[in-house]
């Protein structure tokens, strides 16, 4: 199932996107059922196993950091409130700005990815509990 939300123009499909910042690099999931998120109170039963979990999220793409110098810039770059250019063009490649939301852990990351790259992005508890 594809979440869908209303467009200006008519029903558009709205594809829900996860952004997780490991220590590797980034990765970026998708989300197919944003319904999970709802049902936080059941949210570990979903991913029981590799198959179920299969069902509710896949990996769309992965950015590695090329060393351990880049991981750290990057991290420096969050913490000081700014977007990372790595980050920036990694998202500006894999997240379709008009047909995607993106999930984020932290909201102040996720207000400078909305003012600088124009990516709608959202964040709350259940997006903790999927983390």
């Amino acid at each position: 199932r594809q979440w869908r939300t209303q467009g200006r123009a008519g029903e558009t499909e709205q594809v829900m996107l996860v952004l997780f910042e490991t220590a590797a690099g980034y990765a970026l999931f998708k989300l197919a059922d944003k319904g999970v998120l709802k049902d936080v109170k059941n949210l570990n039963k979903q991913f029981d196993s590799p198959n179920s979990a299969a069902k509710i999220i896949k990996l769309k793409a992965f950015k590695k950091f090329k060393d351990t110098t880049k991981a750290l810039k990057a991290a420096a770059a969050i913490c000081e409130g700014k977007l990372d250019k790595g980050l920036s063009t990694f998202l500006q490649k894999k997240v379709p700005k008009d047909k995607a939301k993106l999930a984020v852990l932290d909201s102040k990351l996720g207000n400078l990815i909305k003012k600088k790259l124009g990516i709608k992005c959202f964040y709350e508890d259940s997006v903790i509990d999927l983390m």
